[in-house]
C-alpha cells in the first residue's frame, strides 16, 4: 500500500497510455460519446500526473500557498488523502460514463468539471496562491476542454441531453466535490501524518514549513 500511495500517479500515467492505445485499436466499437468519455478519463489521469509528478508541485501550492500551512508536506492534504481523493473518487467519477453511457448526466458532469478545472488551474488558483502557473493547467486546457467539447458535440448528434440531464449533471457536481473531496480532506487531515509529500512536490512552499523526514 505504501508503494502505491507514493506512485499511484505514475501508475495512472501508464494506464493513460494503455487506455489511449486500446482506444486506437478498438475505439470503433464504442459510441462517440463513450469514446470521448474514455478520453476524458485519460485526460484526468494525465492531469493527476501533471499535478503530482511532473512538474508535480500542486501539493505545495495547495497546502502552503492556498492554506498557508506551516507543515505543507503533510497538512491539510497528505499523500494518503491525495490517493483516496484522486483514485477513489475522481477516477471513479470519470469511469462511470464509460460504464453507463446511456446515463447522459453521468457524462455531462465530468465534462463540466473538466471545464472548471481549466478555469481554476489556469486563472483562479494561480491568483489565490500568488503563482504564475499551476500544475494541472496544461492538461485541463489542452485535454479536458477539447475532449469535453467533442463529447458535447457527439452527444448532440447521437443522444441530445434533456433538461433533466443538465439539471442532474449540475446537481451532481457539487455533491461529488463535497463527498469526494471535502469530506475525505476533513477526515484524513493530520498535522502529524506520516504520509508526507516529497520536497520536490512541496517545492518552494516547504522552505519555511514543517520538519522533513
Amino acid at each position: 500500500m505504501d508503494m502505491y500511495r507514493k506512485h499511484w500517479q505514475d501508475i495512472g500515467g501508464v494506464l493513460a497510455m494503455v487506455i489511449t492505445g486500446s482506444l486506437a485499436l478498438f475505439g470503433k466499437r464504442l459510441s462517440r460519446p463513450q469514446l470521448f468519455s474514455a478520453l476524458n478519463l485519460v485526460a484526468m489521469l494525465v492531469h493527476q500526473f501533471e499535478e503530482y509528478r511532473f512538474p508535480g508541485t500542486f501539493p505545495g501550492q495547495f497546502n502552503g500557498g492556498l492554506f498557508k500551512s506551516d507543515k505543507p508536506d503533510r497538512y491539510p492534504m497528505n499523500t494518503h488523502t491525495a490517493m483516496v481523493v484522486n483514485v477513489g473518487f475522481f477516477d471513479g467519477f470519470y469511469l462511470l460514463p464509460m460504464l453507463f453511457p446511456k446515463k447522459v448526466w453521468l457524462g455531462l458532469s465530468p465534462v463540466l468539471l473538466g471545464f472548471f478545472q481549466a478555469l481554476g488551474h489556469a486563472l483562479l488558483f494561480p491568483r489565490l496562491v500568488g503563482a504564475r502557473w499551476c500544475p494541472g493547467a496544461l492538461s485541463a486546457m489542452f485535454l479536458h476542454v477539447p475532449f469535453g467539447i467533442a463529447y458535447l458535440r457527439a452527444l448532440q448528434e447521437e443522444q441530445p441531453p434533456t433538461r433533466s440531464d443538465w439539471i442532474k449533471a449540475i446537481l451532481l457536481l457539487p455533491l461529488f466535490l463535497v463527498v469526494g473531496v471535502v469530506v475525505p480532506q476533513q477526515l484524513l487531515k493530520d498535522k502529524e501524518s506520516p504520509y508526507r509529500f516529497t520536497e520536490e512536490q512541496v517545492g518552494p512552499y516547504g522552505r519555511d514549513g514543517g520538519d522533513k523526514n
